[in-house]
């Protein structure tokens, strides 16, 4: 499933930050105003999580990231600092899910 442009680009209400662990994988994002690109993820929680950024994120990009067993969700960048961007999610995640999803995930 893709989430079409027009319901990213007005994406406004996001969840509140939630304790982060270690991430296992990559996602692939892509948005409005954002090329398509596949990241490693750092750190994940329910809310959200921490990638190596592109140089081209801006602080307030909507973007949609597609995860293991998540499948995809529409989320906003929060913070950049030292190459890496903090991402928030539009709705908590299952996090069970996404680590059955990377269990063998190099």
């Amino acid at each position: 499933m893709t989430i079409p442009l027009a319901t990213i680009a007005t994406k406004t209400d996001f969840v509140e930050r939630a304790p982060r662990e270690e991430g296992q994988c990559h996602a692939d994002l892509y948005g409005p105003t954002v090329a398509p690109f596949r990241s490693r993820v750092r750190n994940i929680s329910t809310s959200g999580m921490l990638i190596d950024s592109p140089a081209a994120l801006r602080i307030d990009d909507v973007l949609v990231a597609r995860l293991p067993g998540v499948g995809e969700i529409i989320c906003t960048v929060a913070r950049l600092r030292n190459g890496r961007a903090g991402i928030r999610f539009s709705s908590v995640i299952d996090l069970a899910v996404y680590r059955r999803a990377t269990m063998h995930v190099v």
